[in-house]
Parts: structure tokens; C-alpha cells; sequence
């Protein structure tokens, strides 16, 4: 069968690789927290060249800066519709459609997460200890999960019993919700033959939402004495939040410090259905491609081991002052990589890619828990005692450490896979309308 040199606008295989590595790389980071281990790996092969093993600590010390490319990710892909819309004249889906798919998308695992991991909370009596009046505390954390503002509140983000990975679902559904105005902003109007007027409105949206960013991070983050920022936290007293806390985190982690990641996923976009449309697959378009990734990826590692090199108390700091930096040389890897020869995109695109992006979603919400539930309350591999192995220092604490670090691995990617297929897609397939298919899935 002859294959297209088409490229198409509309699928970008490479994205699930892509997607499925970030989210490994962010397990890799919060595995390392409990297991201690520093993960090398030997290789002999290339004694020749010097490199005798290669060391991912960096990788596990910072993993972290891959949420950026998650949310990187998203920006893209959403504003890909507008990019056609705009560039082609594609008509866009109605908002309707649009929520339903993103309730589809998000709601399901999200919901069961925050009850199943309420009701355990409850049951363990995590809310009876260390709170003036537990039953409000516990209202507040359910509460606040369920409108998605958890990362507003120490309590209900950094202290929360119901999964503290889940704030980048509180950064991303209100940008579900903020998109629709945006999108409406730069589309295409009904009377415009040429793309000029979208891709003018597309430039003044990235510019606002740059300058909000910059705004809050240089403006207001870094500045906590200014009387601009002192007036800002006293609003955001008002509203019970305590975004302006001792720890960095709350404030770097939320909606207006990633406007600016998204502002480069929308011009990656545009980039990309721009050349999608001029281009056609081949080995000049191919090896410049593969080359620019290659490069790309070098330019990642130096950067996580720049930020590695830093002390913790540094290291969120680093993240904050290059996250524009970090985001256009990710949109760069993406965007070479999606133009590359097809041996590199299969790296990317394989099966086992395509289902390791499939559960990714479900992967990243359950693994932090589940590595500290069978740590602490199912104690596998078995210890006894106050101090886990992997805390001993010694050669038997650090093979405790590998088999833990093995049945976490295992277990996240076993119960991320069955929520996936046996709850996720079916709940998915009902509320986009496809009942019959939900129901056979279901086995009703």
C-alpha cells in the first residue's frame, strides 16, 4: 500500500509518545521520593565513546518540569480546530460538543478518584487529627476538589488527603472553561476570505495572555513587598485563598503562570497547520527533522540538569524564571519531531506508545497515591518497624528499594490500564451519546 507524503493536521501521532514520556518522567520524579533510588543505567556498549553508564537523576531530582510539557501538550492540541478554522476555514465544532467532550475526557476518573479516595480518607480518620473541626475540613477538601479550586488552599492542595497531583487538573478545567471565549475571539469570521484578520486576533490573544502571565509572575510572584502585590493578596485574603503561602508551589502552580505555556502551545498550532499545509514527507523535510529533535532533546537534558544542579529551595524558583524558555524549546521538540524521518516517529508512535498515552491520564492521577498507599498501609515488600528500608543506607534497603520501586511500577500501569478500559472509556462513550457502545463495554 502506497503511503501519503500528506501531512496531516488533524492526527499527530508523535503526540502520544511524547505524551506518555512526560508522564513517565513525572512518575520517575515522584517514585524517587519514595524509593531514594538514583536510576542508572550501564552501557558498556559505549565504552568506546567514554560513556560507561548514563545517569537519569536528573531526571528523577526535576521530573516536575514535565507538567510543563503536559500543559504544553494541551494548549497545542486544543487550539489545532482554531489553526484550521483560521488558516483552512475548517468549521469548528459547537461549544456544546465541546464541553461534553471535555467532561467526558476529565470527569469520570476524576470523579472516582476524589470519592473512592474521600471514602478511604474518611475510614483511616484522616481528618480527625489535626483539625479544629474535622467534618468542616473534610467538607472543604471534597468541596473545593469537586468546583476545582483545590489549589487555592494549603489545606486543600498541599495538606489534602485526596491526592495532591490532582492540582494540575485545577489549572487545566478552568482553562477548558476560559477557552471558548478565546477561541470565539480569533476564529475565523464568516465574511473574511483570507486568514489575516484570525491570525492578527491569534497574535493580540497570545500577547494578552503573555502579559497576564508575566504579569503575575514578575509582577507579583517575585515581588512579594510591592504594593501591587500586597493589594493583590489582600484580595485573595478575601477570598480564603492562600496562594501567597511559605511554599513556592502554590503560587507558581497556578492558571496565570501557565497563560504564557499556553500561549505557545496556540502559536505551535498555527506553526504546525502552517507547514502541514506548504509540506510534504521526505528525506530533506525528514532529516532536518529528525536532526532539529535530536537537538531539541539535548537542549531538554541541559536545562533538567541545570535546574538539577540547583538546591531544592532553588530549583522551584529555576522552573518559574524559564518557564516561557522551557515551553518554546519543548514546542520546538514537539513540532521537529511531528516533521522527522519514520523511524524516529515510531519511537514515538508505536503501539506501545499509543497505549501507554492511552492510560496516561489515569497513570498520572493514581501513581503518587498508590506508591505511598502500598509503601505506608500495605508495607510491600514487607518491613517492620517506624523507618521504611529504602531509609536504612544500606545494601539491603536498597534492594527493598528496586522491588518496591517494581511493584509500583507495576501496580500504577495494572490499575491505570483497568480504570482505563474497564470504567474510563465506557463512562467517555455515554456521555458523548454513544450508549450502545458503553453498554457492551459495560457488559449490560
Amino acid at each position: 500500500m502506497k503511503q501519503t507524503r500528506d501531512i496531516s493536521t488533524k492526527y499527530i501521532d508523535v503526540l502520544d509518545g511524547i505524551r506518555a514520556l512526560s508522564v513517565f518522567i513525572v512518575l520517575i520524579f515522584h517514585f524517587w521520593q519514595q524509593t531514594w533510588i538514583f536510576p542508572t543505567v550501564r552501557t558498556p556498549f559505549l565504552s568506546f565513546m567514554g560513556i560507561s553508564q548514563i545517569d537519569f537523576t536528573p531526571l528523577a531530582r526535576v521530573g516536575y518540569l514535565f507538567v510543563d510539557m503536559m500543559i504544553l501538550i494541551s494548549g497545542f492540541l486544543l487550539f489545532l480546530p482554531v489553526a484550521r478554522n483560521v488558516l483552512s476555514g475548517e468549521p469548528m465544532e459547537k461549544w456544546g460538543v465541546y464541553f461534553r467532550k471535555r467532561a467526558a475526557r476529565i470527569l469520570p476518573s476524576y470523579l472516582l478518584c476524589i470519592i473512592l479516595l474521600f471514602i478511604y480518607a474518611l475510614a483511616k480518620g484522616d481528618y480527625a487529627n489535626g483539625y479544629p473541626t474535622p467534618s468542616a475540613a473534610a467538607a472543604k477538601d471534597l468541596i473545593f476538589h469537586l468546583f476545582f479550586i483545590h489549589n487555592w488552599t494549603t489545606e486543600t492542595y498541599l495538606s489534602s488527603h485526596l491526592n495532591v497531583v490532582l492540582w494540575t487538573l485545577g489549572v487545566e478545567v478552568w482553562f477548558y472553561i476560559l477557552f471558548p471565549a478565546i477561541a470565539s475571539f480569533i476564529r475565523r469570521r464568516a465574511d473574511e476570505k483570507a486568514p489575516g484578520k484570525g491570525i492578527l486576533r491569534a497574535c493580540i490573544a497570545a500577547a494578552v495572555m503573555f502579559g497576564i502571565a508575566a504579569f503575575y509572575i514578575y509582577a507579583y510572584v517575585l515581588r512579594p513587598e510591592s504594593g501591587l502585590a500586597n493589594w493583590l493578596d489582600g484580595v485573595l485574603q478575601k477570598l480564603h485563598s492562600s496562594i501567597r503561602s511559605t511554599y513556592l508551589s502554590m503560587a507558581i502552580n497556578q492558571l496565570p503562570a501557565f497563560m504564557g505555556s499556553y500561549a505557545i502551545g496556540m502559536a505551535g498550532a498555527f506553526i504546525y497547520i502552517a507547514l502541514a499545509k506548504k509540506l510534504k514527507r521526505g528525506w530533506v523535510l525528514g532529516i532536518i527533522g529528525t536532526l532539529l529533535s535530536v537537538g531539541f532533546i539535548v537542549i531538554i537534558m541541559k536545562l533538567v540538569k541545570e535546574c538539577a544542579s540547583l538546591q531544592l529551595a532553588d530549583q522551584q524558583l529555576w522552573q518559574l524564571t524559564h518557564r516561557f524558555s522551557l515551553a518554546f524549546v519543548f514546542l520546538g521538540f514537539i513540532l521537529s519531531t511531528a516533521f522527522s524521518l519514520g523511524f524516529w516517529r515510531f519511537l514515538f508512535s508505536n503501539k506501545l506508545m499509543v497505549f501507554l498515552a492511552a492510560i496516561s491520564y489515569n497513570l498520572y492521577i493514581w501513581h503518587q497515591w498508590l506508591a505511598v498507599f502500598i509503601k505506608y498501609d500495605l508495607r510491600l515488600p514487607v518491613w517492620t518497624g517506624d523507618e521504611p528500608p529504602n531509609q536504612w543506607g544500606t545494601p539491603e534497603g536498597r534492594i527493598w528499594s528496586w522491588k518496591y520501586a517494581l511493584i509500583i511500577t507495576v501496580a500504577s500501569i495494572a490499575v491505570a490500564a483497568l480504570i482505563t478500559y474497564l470504567y474510563e472509556k465506557p463512562m467517555a462513550d455515554l456521555i458523548n451519546g454513544k450508549e450502545k457502545k458503553a453498554a457492551k463495554q459495560l457488559g449490560k
